[in-house]
């Protein structure tokens, strides 16, 4: 059932890591990050230079590492904060329906949480990590009347 688990996750990491890295490869190299500042400033994103910053850098880092599987916890909280900046700031106004609306950010950041927080064995945060705490855990005996 692990392995499964585990192959449909990174099914949906690689998914969504390639939404994160083509929207912030397309604010890094195909708008740039002045216009991508500019614009955040035109539809009222506080400090848009930084937050064109955060945005870009988080999207396209954020996506890479997903799709690897490092730093995933911190990774799923960037990506939050990200798609809620865009869902506050941006699309809220629209309502929820594409194509303004809030519902890719929001499907982008809940799948992200989800996916960080339980990402199965195929990661290379499960490689470094993972086994120690396997490790532990069989170490541990549970003595008679232990609830478990």
């Amino acid at each position: 059932m692990n392995a499964i688990r585990s192959f449909f996750t990174i099914i949906g990491r690689i998914g969504v890591g390639v939404i994160l890295i083509a929207h912030g490869w397309q604010k890094l190299m195909v708008w740039g990050i002045p216009t991508t500042a500019q614009n955040f400033g035109k539809m009222g994103v506080p400090l848009p230079h930084v937050s064109a910053w955060y945005a870009t850098i988080v999207e396209l880092a954020g996506g890479i590492l997903l799709i690897l599987g490092i730093a995933l916890p911190l990774v799923g909280i960037a990506v939050a904060i990200d798609m809620a900046g865009a869902i506050l700031f941006v699309h809220l106004q629209h309502g929820l329906f594409a194509p303004n609306g809030f519902e890719l950010p929001l499907a982008i950041g809940a799948a992200v949480l989800a996916m960080s927080f339980n990402a199965g064995t195929w990661s290379i945060d499960h490689a470094l990590f993972g086994r120690r705490k396997n490790r532990r855990a069989d170490t541990q005996h549970v003595q008679p009347g232990d609830s478990y």
